[in-house]
């Protein structure tokens, strides 16, 4: 990887962990000191919570420390689950099995609180390669190790023009259980039946090739330190590490980039839930024109009747916040999404709901 590029990567990880150290200043755990609130999970989203974290604190209440630690959504579950924390966060929605014991060890209805949209860019490392585009099927058969070349047929038939080299492709998927995961592989299942049927829709999919790296800083750093390595991040990471990311075709046949433009785009041919405790939904593959293909919400798991009722009053107060316009209209600085209007609305009542 160029010096400069990797400097410019683990700057933007450092500044990650400082934010979050100072936002963990006091924490006594699990939601047990005044004015602390606790929580865990999705690397995806943590650039955003953090950033509201240190703005809440900072503009809002300065009595209120909200502690994030971005350890991927699997993990995220498991401490909600376990009380570890007072919110879980997670890009991929509970399984039945995952939120019947959520809900027994919490004793009460667990919501989805969608909070922002955002795009999982996949990222390469070809140097001389400054624009590529990819498709669901090209991406299932090199995770399925049948396509092992960047000069492969089918990625040459989606990018004439472009000199591809013709040294092995080196796939890098999230070792730890992802909801970046859970999107991606989302996405293949449905452009692939082989891999639909050998490997599926999984937090933690048994990967039939590549290198494992943890959290989205570490496919991040491994995808640009390994010459010709692909993976998949959330956008922000692949910008903040000036790392090139491909356009993707879509269900419209575009071929469309990742951005907070064409992750709105998903989300104005999407179908929503209407009940408000029950918010889950997916943006994978929309069909409409300009719609990028792998675009996803992300959620806060969240108790509806928090067992700490003072840290649970506290914490609605911060989700409503994030939630109104004025941070909503913010969250592209970030490479974000807002939730449309009338999801918005939908993730506000069931955040009022919390008693």
């Amino acid at each position: 990887m160029p010096r400069k590029s990797r400097a410019t990567a683990v700057a933007a990880a450092a500044g990650i962990a400082l934010l979050a150290a100072a936002c963990s200043s006091g924490s006594n755990g699990g939601g047990s000191g005044s004015g602390t609130i606790n929580g865990a999970g999705s690397t995806f989203a943590a650039p955003m919570y953090q950033q509201w974290a240190g703005q809440y604190h900072a503009q809002v209440d300065k009595n209120v420390t909200i502690n994030y630690q971005a350890i991927g959504s699997g993990g995220g579950i498991a401490d909600f689950t376990q009380g570890v924390v007072d919110f879980g966060a997670t890009d991929a929605p509970m399984s039945s099995t995952e939120r019947s014991a959520a809900q027994a060890a919490q004793g009460a209805t667990v919501l989805h609180v969608p909070m922002i949209l955002g795009a999982v860019a996949v990222i390469y490392n070809l140097p001389g390669v400054s624009h590529l585009i990819l498709n669901g099927p090209v991406l299932a058969n090199i995770y399925l190790g049948k396509i092992t070349k960047w000069n492969d047929p089918a990625i040459a038939k989606l990018n004439p023009g472009v000199k591809l080299p013709s040294a092995a492709i080196q796939p890098v998927q999230r070792a730890d259980s992802s909801g970046t995961s859970y999107v991606f592989t989302t996405y293949l299942s449905a452009a692939s039946a082989s891999w639909a049927s050998q490997v599926g829709v999984s937090k933690a999919p048994s990967w039939p090739t590549g290198t494992g790296a943890t959290g989205s800083s570490g496919v991040a750093a491994a995808v640009s330190q390994t010459k010709d390595a692909l993976g998949y991040v959330e956008l922000g990471y692949a910008i903040t590490g000036k790392i090139p990311f491909a356009s993707l075709v879509n269900a419209a046949g575009q071929a469309v980039a990742p951005s907070p433009a064409s992750v709105e785009a998903a989300a104005a041919s999407a179908t929503y839930p209407t009940d408000p405790t029950s918010l889950t939904f997916s943006l994978v593959n929309q069909s409409g024109a300009g719609a990028y293909p792998l675009s996803t919400p992300t959620y806060i798991l969240v108790s509806q009747h928090p067992k700490n009722q003072a840290v649970g009053k506290q914490l609605k107060a911060w989700l409503l916040w994030a939630l109104a316009s004025a941070q909503q209209s913010k969250v592209t600085s970030l490479n974000y999404a807002p939730l449309p209007t009338k999801l918005d609305q939908l993730a506000v009542a069931a955040v009022h709901s919390i008693s």
